[in-house]
């Protein structure tokens, strides 16, 4: 059953690599039709830069993986059908001949010590601390999101975590959203998966809830930031038209006085209004209407 935890995972996962490449969810095991993995990623090689730009999951997505949220520690039972579920996967795909996933990501926010110990999973050579592999031929590899370092590079993978790791990420997103690649987006997305699982009764973790009111300012000023942008860029879209015709019942080019005016007059009266006024006035009328007034 899906969780909270899950839909928060899997926004951040689809906001950040979504036009990377090809990212899909619930995705079939061909050879195990009742099981699914929780995402795929294929990178597009065309955006490598661009997704390098996400620190660890940059560098995490360098090749096809599935990825997995876990909200608690996994058992040993949770890493063998993940096991499983990459290795049909695999199987199925070069069958058909298709792409599949080389890697499966476990994102888990508790620390899975009795997997960790069942497997023998050692830490990955190459990786920073966090990354545990079960052996060089399996193609499994556990993040423990607590251990990661507190740095931007971590940030978008600790924001799936839970507790005082979710926690501090929270804080620091809010205060680096305007320097983390696509940090404001990010930054909303997470908000609204939490008001979102706050009005249906829900919590993400059991020990953080996030400020109601401070996070639905958050979302209004979101919305209201969005308006004045679309506001304007539509302002802007009819503005060269609504001066053709005034230049036409002016038969003359208008002042750039004039163009402000009547840029103020659309976003102050709508370009509706100003078209009623630019047909029905006068030459002399428009042009005096057309005046700003003197202060």
């Amino acid at each position: 059953m899906a969780t909270s935890f899950d839909s928060l995972a899997k926004e951040i996962l689809d906001l950040l690599l979504h036009d990377l490449g090809q990212l899909e969810t619930e995705v079939e095991v061909a050879a195990l039709p009742s099981q699914r993995a929780d995402v795929l990623f294929v990178p597009d090689p065309a955006r490598d830069d661009e997704r390098r730009t996400l620190g660890l999951l940059g560098r995490m997505t360098e090749r096809a993986a599935l990825f997995e949220p876990f909200h608690d520690a996994p058992g040993v039972e949770d890493v063998r059908a993940c096991l499983r579920k990459i290795l049909n996967h695999h199987h199925a795909r070069s069958l058909s001949q298709r792409g599949g996933a080389e890697r499966s990501w476990l994102l888990c926010a508790g620390r899975p010590d009795g997997a960790l110990i069942a497997f023998r999973a050692t830490p990955s050579v190459g990786w920073p601390r966090g990354f545990y592999d079960l052996g060089e031929a399996l193609p499994l590899s556990l993040v423990v999101l607590s251990e990661l370092d507190d740095s931007d590079d971590t940030l978008p993978l600790r924001l799936m975590g839970a507790g005082a790791t979710l926690r501090a990420a929270l804080y620091a997103l809010s205060a680096r959203q305007e320097v983390i690649p696509r940090g404001r987006s990010l930054n909303s997305t997470v908000v609204q998966v939490f008001m979102s699982a706050r009005r249906r009764g829900l919590r993400i973790t059991e020990d953080l809830m996030l400020d109601t009111t401070e996070a639905e300012e958050y979302l209004r000023q979101q919305r209201r930031e969005g308006l004045r942008e679309g506001l304007r860029e539509g302002v802007l879209l009819v503005l060269p038209t609504v001066v053709r015709v005034a230049e036409s019942r002016l038969a003359r080019a208008v002042t750039d006085a004039e163009r402000e005016a009547l840029l103020q007059k659309i976003h102050t009266d709508g370009a509706e209004a100003v078209g009623d006024a630019l047909v029905s006035l006068a030459p002399e009328a428009l042009a005096r209407w057309l005046t700003p007034p003197r202060g």
